[in-house]
C-alpha cells in the first residue's frame, strides 16, 4: 500500500516504436536533518556498518569498505554454501557425516567431532554457527564439495553473485591466512542475503549454547540471549581484535550490526549494542509497495495486449528517520532497453527506482504480469487507429 507521504511516479510509456518517453523527475526533496538521537560513537575499532534488512539500507557505516581479516565471520559463507547444498537435496540435514583427519585436528575453536564418532549436518550447523567450530566447518565443506577447496571455490562464486567486491576467501573456516580479506560492508550484505535467503539460520545462531557428545558449549556471541538477539557469528581476528556480527528483529523489523576490529570481546558487544539501539529509536521503515504490486505500465502498438503491467517481485520497504516521518520520497519506473514481444510473465521488464534527494535507495526488479505477444497486422492496425483517438 502507498503511503500518502510518498510522491510516486508511476510511468505510463507509450511506445510508437522501438523508443520510450521517459517521463522527468518530479522535483527532489531536500535533504532532512540527522535523526534526534546522535549516532553512536564507536572508538578503537576498524570498521563498522548498520544495515536495515527490510530496506537494505546502510544507516551507520564507519570504514566500511576497509578491507580487513573477517577471521570467524567467514563462516557465514560456509553455512550459505552449505544452505544451498541442503536445498538442492545433496546434503541431507541428518544425513551421517564422515570425520576426516584434517576436521578432527582442526585448530582454534571446536566441536569435537571426530572419525567413526556420529555427527549430522544438523550438528555441523550448531557447531559451526554457535561455538564457531573449525571443525565443523572443515567437515561441512569435505562434506559439501569434496574437498576444502572446492568449498572454497564455492564461496568466491557466490561472494562475486552477491556482488561482494571486497571480499575473497581462502578457507572456510576463518582461520589467519594471507589473501583473506573482507569488509563491514561486505560482511553485512552477506548477513543480509543470508537471513533473506535461509532465515532459519536465526533460529540457530542466536542460541545460547549446545551440547554435542554430551560436551555443553557457549554462544561466543557476547549478546546472545539478549531479548531480540538471534545471531551471528564472532571472530578473533588478532590479539585485541575482535569482529563480531548481531542480527536483531523486533516488531517484525531485522537489524544486522557489524563491528570489526574491536579490542575486546565485550567492546565489541557493546558497540554493536549501541548500533542497533540507534536503529531502533532513530530510524523507522516505511513500507511502499507490497509483493506483486502494480507499479507500472507499458504501452506498445506491436503488442498483444497493447498494455503490459510491471508489478514488484518484492515487498518494497524504505528506511527514514524518526525525526522526519513524511519526509515525501520518489519513485520512477526504468523501463530495459529493447523490449521486445514475447514477453513471459514474470520476465524482467524495469527496475523501480526509489530516491531521496536524488540518491538512490534501491533499484527494484519489476516483471511483467501476464504474457505479451507480438500483434497481428490487424491488432497493430487497431491500436494505431485507437492512438489517435
Amino acid at each position: 500500500m502507498k503511503s500518502p507521504n510518498i510522491l510516486a511516479l508511476v510511468a505510463l510509456l507509450v511506445w510508437g516504436g522501438a523508443n520510450a518517453a521517459t517521463p522527468d523527475l518530479p522535483p527532489l526533496p531536500t535533504l532532512p536533518p540527522p535523526p534526534p538521537m546522535p549516532a553512536p560513537q564507536l572508538t578503537g575499532i576498524q570498521g563498522a556498518v548498520l544495515l536495515d534488512v527490510n530496506s537494505g539500507q546502510v544507516l551507520v557505516a564507519e570504514n566500511a569498505e576497509k578491507p580487513l581479516n573477517p577471521s570467524g565471520l567467514v563462516k557465514l559463507m560456509t553455512a550459505y554454501v552449505m544452505y544451498q547444498a541442503e536445498k538442492q537435496g545433496l546434503v541431507p540435514p541428518q544425513r551421517p557425516v564422515h570425520v576426516s583427519n584434517e576436521a578432527w585436528h582442526a585448530q582454534g575453536s571446536r566441536m569435537f567431532i571426530q572419525p567413526h564418532l556420529p555427527v549430522t549436518m544438523t550438528q555441523l550447523e550448531h557447531g559451526l554457527l554457535i561455538d564457531g567450530g573449525n571443525d565443523a566447518a572443515v567437515a561441512i565443506a569435505q562434506t559439501v564439495a569434496g574437498s576444502v577447496g572446492g568449498f572454497v571455490d564455492l564461496m568466491n562464486h557466490d561472494a562475486a553473485a552477491m556482488g561482494l567486491q571486497h571480499t575473497h576467501f581462502t578457507n572456510p573456516d576463518g582461520l589467519p591466512q594471507p589473501g583473506q580479506t573482507s569488509t563491514a560492508l561486505d560482511i553485512a550484505r552477506l548477513s543480509k542475503r543470508l537471513i533473506q535467503a535461509y532465515p532459519h539460520v536465526l533460529q540457530v545462531a542466536g542460541k545460547v549454547s549446545y551440547t554435542y557428545n554430551h560436551i555443553t558449549q557457549y554462544n561466543y556471541n557476547p549478546l546472545a540471549g539478549q531479548e531480540n538477539i538471534n545471531g551471528l557469528g564472532v571472530g578473533l581476528a588478532a590479539k585485541n581484535s575482535w569482529n563480531l556480527d548481531v542480527s536483531a528483529t523486533r516488531g517484525g523489523r531485522t537489524l544486522v550490526a557489524v563491528v570489526l576490529g574491536a579490542p575486546s570481546r565485550s567492546a565489541a558487544g557493546s558497540d554493536a549494542s549501541a548500533l542497533l539501539d540507534y536503529g531502533w529509536n532513530g530510524w523507522q521503515n516505511l513500507p511502499l509497495y507490497k509483493a506483486g504490486q502494480v507499479v507500472a505500465q507499458i504501452r506498445h502498438v506491436d503488442w498483444s495486449p497493447e498494455v503490459v503491467e510491471g508489478v514488484t517481485t518484492r515487498a518494497v520497504v524504505v528506511s527514514e528517520p524518526k525525526q522526519q516521518q513524511g519526509v515525501r520520497l520518489n519513485t520512477r519506473f526504468i523501463p530495459a532497453a529493447g523490449l521486445k514481444a514475447p514477453i513471459r510473465a514474470g520476465a524482467p521488464i524495469g527496475t523501480l527506482s526509489v530516491r531521496w534527494h536524488g540518491r538512490i535507495l534501491q533499484s527494484v526488479p519489476v516483471v511483467a504480469r501476464s504474457d505479451v505477444q507480438p500483434a497481428g497486422w490487424f491488432t497493430r492496425l487497431l491500436h494505431e487507429g485507437e492512438s489517435w483517438l
